[in-house]
């Protein structure tokens, strides 16, 4: 079941009106009943693989917690090679096959296993982590096991982000559950909000977008470099309003309910760094690297050349969780030489801009911010493509074919591209008031009807422009697929 779909205008109402109808267990086993059906919606057949997960890690958690030594480390270790054993079956066994077997070809042996007719379960990379986190906090001694099963197989279902995120952790999702959460009018107003700005990110910015995206990527030697930077540009602001606005959906959701899920973007298209664009960029998954990666292989605590190393390998592994397919260890492997490169000369940069006394020059920042947008939207070619060579032929033609087509808007109406500009142009203007948050800004929406003017000229363009959008069916999430 799609956010963006009339299904979930349905369900979304249903579901939270029995929530605040019911109380203490009754809730639970409800929005369990609710998150099941949420993701039986897909495919129904690949809940048995979340049940299975659901009681491998909840019997571990407690086994866990009353074992010790090597028993308490071997029960760990089971844990987490049920869960990657399954998100590997599933998502990379075909990958790791097809290369076996290209290599087989190639050395000239006879290579008999065949790739397996299997689909990728929805979200699975997402309740995996999930779910694994549980484990190792709790292996840690930093949370105690959950005995109600019910409530943990909530902490993994939790439909609002059970399919993309945010990633959450035990100690800030499973006491939530717990709680009352009675209805409250100023919370729920909020929750609602954050819906409307993701649904807007989604059906208006995202989808609209996307009608280019892939009318130029899907057949892109019939376009020249400047329809292909453009194609790629679009391509940046597509996924992060479907991304972003899935995340606000969800957040919403649960905060219409009571519950708070993690903050997953922080504006993270103004970022003057690759360090602090990753700061802002799906936090809930770069968290998740750092506290159960990149620190236990020691973080920057070891010498230059192994914390350089500890770089690479988190990137490379978060761009394996991304996609079976070399071009997403390619797109991880780029951020991790920008990242490396950042590390290495920040001190040099850090004395010659005191030296120049430009430190907090406006220019130098915004030059940051430019410089780092750029190298976002180069690496997103290879996210976005779909082999290595594609993506080097959109790279080359974009470097060497730039003459000026008589048509930028490959796919669209020019008047669609026009809203399209006119829209970007707003996102990234609404982005930059919100994070400086200036005062004559706040001091109009104390006034009531400031306030409720803008949401209603909200509503009222989120309706008109989602109906003038060129894709008229429900579009499902990019991240889904992961």
């Amino acid at each position: 079941m799609l956010f963006n779909s009339y299904q979930f205008a349905i369900y979304f109402p249903v579901v939270t009106l029995l929530y605040f109808l019911l109380g203490g267990k009754s809730r639970v086993f409800m929005l369990l009943a609710a998150s099941c059906y949420f993701y039986m919606a897909f495919v129904p057949r690949y809940i048995l693989i979340l049940a299975v997960l659901i009681l491998v890690d909840y019997s571990a958690g407690i086994l866990i917690e009353n074992a010790a030594g090597r028993k308490r480390k071997l029960l760990l270790i089971t844990s987490l090679v049920a869960n990657i054993g399954m998100l590997g079956f599933f998502k990379y066994f075909n990958f790791l096959n097809g290369n076996v077997m290209s290599l087989a070809h190639w050395i000239g042996w006879n290579y008999p296993v065949p790739d397996l007719a299997i689909i990728l379960p929805i979200g699975l990379s997402f309740h995996t982590f999930q779910s694994m986190s549980y484990t190792i906090e709790v292996y840690r001694g930093n949370f105690k096991a959950e005995r109600s099963l019910p409530h943990f197989a909530l902490y993994v279902l939790f439909y609002p982000q059970l399919v993309a995120g945010p990633i959450e952790r035990p100690q800030n999702l499973l006491h939530q559950f717990y709680e009352k959460h009675p209805f409250d009018r100023d919370r729920v107003f909020e929750g609602l909000k954050w819906i409307a700005g993701g649904l807007f990110k989604k059906i208006v910015i995202a989808d609209r977008l996307a009608v280019l995206v892939n009318t130029v990527y899907n057949d892109h030697r019939h376009y020249s470099g400047a329809q292909l930077l453009v194609a790629t540009y679009f391509f940046a602001i597509q996924i992060y309003c479907d991304f972003s606005g899935y995340t606000d959906i969800a957040r919403g959701a649960a905060r219409v309910m009571g519950i708070g899920l993690m903050r997953n973007f922080n504006h993270p298209y103004l970022a003057p760094s690759i360090e602090d664009f990753w700061k802002r960029w799906h936090i809930s998954l770069t968290t998740w690297f750092r506290d159960y990666l990149y620190i236990p292989l020691g973080g920057n605590r070891v010498h230059a050349g192994r914390f350089y190393l500890n770089i690479a390998i988190v990137f490379l592994v978060s761009g394996l969780w991304h996609g079976a397919n070399w071009t997403y260890v390619f797109w991880g492997g780029l951020h991790a030489v920008a990242f490396i490169f950042c590390a290495f000369t920040r001190r040099s940069r850090e004395k010659i801009l005191a030296a120049l006394r430009l430190e907090r020059s406006v220019f130098i920042r915004c030059l940051g911010v430019f410089l780092t947008f750029n190298f976002v939207c180069l690496t997103w070619v290879f996210f976005r493509a779909r082999s290595l060579s594609q993506a080097f032929d959109i790279i080359g033609r974009i470097a060497s074919d730039f003459s000026l087509p008589t048509r930028l808007y490959a796919g669209l109406h020019y008047g669609q591209f026009i809203l399209s500009i006119v829209l970007i142009v707003s996102l990234l203007a609404t982005e930059l008031l919100i994070r400086r948050s200036p005062s004559w800004l706040r001091a109009a929406f104390q006034y009531k009807l400031v306030r409720w003017s803008a949401y209603y000229l909200f509503i009222v363009a989120l309706v008109v422009l989602a109906l003038l959008s060129p894709q008229q069916t429900a579009q499902t999430f990019i991240y889904f697929q992961f």
